[in-house]
């Protein structure tokens, strides 16, 4: 695994250059057709970029990076040992009108069905989250074909445009068969350059209310950034979703750091049945735009969430802490009983989940010390 990545790192400048000089669609829109968008008035652009609500330092500098990947490749148990176990079905049965359904695929990606139609959350189902095909490849699983189990998308949700959320091959793969979409500012550009029409493509601003799918969507602030590529950094926007279906009030956080939205959110727009929280692929540099395990667990007291889907781990391998790291960090903090540890690809009934707190993951082989 090491010499692997010391490899793609070297390889990344080259990879990353040769791709951007032959145009590829990796990349999405370009700075100038995003320009052709005046974001002026809405609720988080300021001087020519989209800003968070906190004061959120990155720590990009020469040494911290350097310091990052040198942690990187001493950590040991950042990738399963064996493929993990899934619960992806060949085939989806209708939705039941009368109940919601989410399924996690790992990472951030997730599906609803509510009300007989199909929402996709974040839908990376790819390979690879780096725009070069050799950096940040999706952990073994046990037959895991997700794409083949899901038919006609009534509406996808992305959160923000970063590669592990909003993944251009699992687009391409579902586009003819996808009534529409709904993202923050920004994005749609995005879209738009991939040849999605521009009428199924709704942008909406933080606090936003939509009407959409037989859906009342709400698109609230989180705390992270943006960007394809260094040129277009924070010139899109980021958010969380507030879902209001017939039966039930969900929140699906994207990726976010801990800090006051979320207490305006469960103030405005709580208490939630279900909230789906970053919880993974966290450093201390990154403390600002992701959460610790045990700060999502405190977000979703803030939210009101009655029960906690911990997301943004089981599917790549970002930072230096062991794969598992995040649910047992989670279960551990956990004096509600609120969070729920599905299987990758297990369909399971918003408000019940009595049967999504197997302790999966510790099984024969999969936590194995390297």
């Amino acid at each position: 695994m090491k010499p692997h990545w010391l490899v793609g790192l070297a390889l990344l400048p080259v990879g990353y250059v040769a791709r951007k000089f032959r145009n590829d669609p990796q990349f999405g829109a370009s700075l100038a057709e995003m320009k052709k968008d005046d974001y002026q008035g809405t609720a988080a652009w300021k001087m020519g970029r989209f800003r968070n609500l906190d004061k959120t330092k990155l720590r990009e500098d020469m040494r911290s990076l350097l310091g990052d990947l040198y942690g990187y490749l001493k950590a040991k148990n950042t990738q399963p040992t064996t493929p993990l176990p899934v619960a992806v079905a060949e085939k989806t049965s209708t939705p039941d009108p009368d109940q919601d359904y989410v399924t996690w695929y790992g990472h951030s990606a997730l599906r609803l069905e509510t009300a007989g139609r199909t929402v996709l959350i974040d839908p990376m189902l790819g390979e690879w989250v780096a725009p070069v095909p050799f950096l940040g490849h999706r952990f073994p699983y046990k037959d895991y074909h997700p794409l083949q189990g899901i038919g006609n998308i009534d509406l996808m949700l992305f959160s923000h445009d970063h590669y592990d959320h909003l993944d251009y091959d699992t687009l391409m793969a579902v586009k003819d068969r996808t009534a529409a979409y709904l993202v923050p500012l920004g994005i749609g550009a995005h879209l738009r350059s991939w040849g999605i029409d521009s009428e199924k493509i709704t942008e909406i601003d933080w606090w936003e209310t939509v009407n959409i799918a037989g859906l009342e969507i709400t698109a609230t602030p989180a705390r992270h950034f943006s960007g394809r590529s260094p040129s277009t950094r924070n010139k899109t926007l980021w958010c969380g979703f507030f879902i209001r279906t017939a039966h039930h009030k969900i929140y699906f956080g994207g990726d976010s750091g801990y800090g006051r939205h979320f207490k305006q959110i469960g103030e405005r727009l709580g208490p939630f049945d279900l909230t789906m929280l970053d919880s993974g692929q966290y450093h201390d540099h990154w403390k600002n735009v992701h959460m610790q395990p045990e700060e999502a667990l405190t977000a979703n007291q803030d939210l009101g969430g009655k029960q906690l889907l911990p997301i943004h781990w089981g599917g790549f391998s970002l930072s230096d802490h062991p794969w598992y790291d995040p649910v047992e960090r989670i279960m551990a903090a956990d004096t509600e009983q609120c969070v729920l540890t599905p299987l990758i690809g297990q369909r399971f009934a918003v408000g019940d989940g009595t049967d999504c707190r197997d302790r999966w993951w510790d099984r024969s082989g999969l936590t194995r010390e390297e």
